[in-house]
This record gives C-alpha cells, structure tokens and sequence, in this order.
C-alpha cells in the first residue's frame, strides 16, 4: 500500500481554518453593520435585531457543514429528571451570575477606577411607566432577543467555532472560551470597562455550563433570560433607578 502524501491533509486542514475565520468574521462583521444602521435609527432591541441577523449567517454557513442548531445543543430536556436537572442547572448558573455582578466586577472597577456611563441605560427609559410595552420589551428583546438570540450565536455558534479552529483539546478549548468571551464583553463596550468585565465574565460562566453539560443550551437559555429578567424588572419597578 502507497503512503498517503502529507501535503493534502495539511492543506485541508488549513483551508478548514481559513474557512472558520471568515465566517466568524462575516458573522461579527453583519452584526455590527445591522446595529450601527438601527443604532442610526433609534429603533428599539437594535442589539437584538443584529444579533439574529448574524444568527441567520451563521446558520447558512452551518447549513454548508451540514450542522444544525439541534447538533449544537438547541433541544428541549426528555423526561422530568432532565428537566429538574436543566432548571437546577439554570438556576445555580443564574446564583453564579449575581455573585459575579454583586462581588467581582464592582471589586475590579473600583480597582481600575472604572464607572458604567449613565447613557447606557437611556435606552430603557422608554418603557418606564409603560406596563404593557415593559412586558412586550421582556418577552420580545429579552427573552426571544438575547435569552436564545445570544446563547444561539455566542455559544452555539461562535465558541463550537473557535474550538473547531483551536482544536478540541485543554489548550484550545480554552483559547477559545477566552476569545469568545473577550468578543462578548466587546460588544457590550457601551456599557463601559464594567459592563465588558461583567459580559466577558457571564460569558465565561455560561461556556463552561455549556460545555460541562454536554453543550445543551436550554439551561443556558433559562438563565440568560432569568438575569436579564431580574436586571431589568429592578430598571422598571426602580423607575431607572437601580441599573
């Protein structure tokens, strides 16, 4: 039997990498045209809007691999021990979460001498005192926007993406889940030093679920939306308030 050259699998691989790169650039790339063009307009969940635009890139170039967003994780628990166990995971993720928020990150902004800018709550202020429109904001940007919007692209998509092109062992997989944290923590860079440290830390939390959990995204999916759920209520009951 002939030894099998070397070159091809190498260039392969190579053409596997480049192929990764683009499509996360194209991805990030759509995503930020979309929220610069609706941030232009003043129209309300413009993060929301650009995050499931890149969902939809995202979800031709998998299309192309012939991976699905069931194959990264998107499926409901089978049987009411998973459930107990998704929700129970949910629910630790979200405790991890505010400690984060309630210990860390004020601990480390104060050391960098770093403050949340007060316009990046602006964008709230139009629900307040608006029962109904608070309610359609939560179920609609909050939950359909970045409670599945975001664990969809940040975890389905990006991080399974990076480790594709880190490898799948400790030192890529790691690689990995810090990059993916840093571009999270990036986007959220009008919330100033704090709300990047704060993301980028969420992000890292929720990776680690994901993966230690066999990358299911519905604990992932129920704590996102349970966080923001809470940040925001304390918004609006607090009339602006408590951000």
């Amino acid at each position: 039997m002939q030894p099998q050259p070397l070159e091809e699998p190498t260039l392969s691989h190579l053409a596997d990498k480049k192929r990764i790169v683009l499509e996360v650039l194209v991805v990030l790339g759509v995503m930020l045209l979309v929220k610069d063009v609706a941030d232009r307009f003043n129209t309300i969940g413009a993060g929301s809007i650009a995050m499931w635009c890149g969902i939809f890139v995202a979800a031709y170039f998998m299309n192309k691999q012939g991976v699905s967003w069931k194959d990264r994780g998107l499926t409901l628990p089978s049987g009411s021990m998973n459930w107990v166990k998704a929700l129970g995971l949910a629910l630790l993720t979200v405790v991890a979460v505010l400690l984060l928020m309630a210990l860390v990150v004020p601990l480390v902004s104060a050391l960098l001498g770093a403050h949340v800018p007060e316009s990046s709550t602006d964008r709230f202020e139009f629900f307040l005192g608006q029962p109904l429109v608070f309610v359609a904001y939560m179920l609609v940007v909050i939950w359909i926007g970045a409670a599945v919007g975001e664990e969809l692209l940040m975890r389905g998509f990006l991080l399974n993406s990076l480790i594709e092109l880190f490898g799948d062992h400790k030192k890529g997989i790691s690689a990995a889940v810090a990059l993916h944290a840093l571009i999270f923590g990036m986007l959220h860079i009008s919330q100033g030093v704090p709300g990047i440290i704060g993301t980028a830390g969420v992000a890292v939390i929720f990776a680690v679920v994901y993966l230690l959990n066999g990358k299911k995204l519905f604990p992932l999916i129920i704590a996102h939306g349970l966080v923001n759920s809470i940040s925001i209520t304390a918004y609006y009951l607090s009339d602006g308030k408590i951000t």
